[in-house]
C-alpha cells in the first residue's frame, strides 16, 4: 500500500508551477546582479569626474550593494526551497506541521510557515521590539 504524501494538499501541477516561478526568480536575480556588477565597474572606472557626479555614483553604488545583498539572501532561500521542493516537506509549516496553502506559496514560494504561525511570529517580534523601546524610554 502506497503511503500518502505529507504535502498532498499541493498537486504536482502546483508544485511544478512554484518550481518554475522560483527558477524564473533565480534567472532574474542573476541577470540583475550581472548588470549591477557591470554598472559598479563602470562607476569605479569614472573616478576622474567632478565631486557631485562622484557623490551621486557613491550613493548609487551604496544602494546597489544593499539591494544586491538582499537579493543574495533571497537567492539562498530560493536554493534551499528548490532543494526541498521534491520532498514531502515542501509546503509544510516548519512551526506547527500544518499545510501551507497554495495561495500563500504562490505569493511567497519560499514561505516555510503557514500564515497563522507567521502572523503569530510577527506579533511576537513586534511586541519584543516595542518592549525594547518602551524599556529604553523608561530608563531615559
Amino acid at each position: 500500500m502506497a503511503r500518502s504524501r505529507m504535502n498532498k494538499h499541493l498537486s504536482k501541477k502546483q508544485i511544478k508551477l512554484l518550481k518554475e516561478k522560483m527558477l524564473g526568480e533565480v534567472e532574474r536575480i542573476r541577470t540583475k546582479q550581472a548588470t549591477d556588477k557591470a554598472q559598479i565597474s563602470e562607476a569605479l572606472a569614472n573616478k576622474g569626474r567632478d565631486e557631485v557626479d562622484s557623490a551621486n555614483d557613491n550613493i548609487m553604488l551604496s544602494h546597489s550593494l544593499r539591494f544586491s545583498s538582499r537579493e543574495t539572501i533571497y537567492l539562498k532561500k530560493i536554493d534551499k526551497t528548490l532543494s526541498m521542493i521534491d520532498s514531502e516537506e515542501f509546503g509544510m509549516c516548519n512551526d506547527c506541521g500544518d499545510s501551507i496553502l497554495f495561495e500563500r506559496l504562490n505569493a511567497r514560494p519560499t514561505a516555510q510557515m503557514c500564515i497563522q504561525c507567521k502572523e503569530e511570529q510577527e506579533k511576537e517580534e513586534f511586541q519584543r521590539a516595542r518592549g525594547s523601546t518602551t524599556a529604553a524610554h523608561a530608563f531615559s
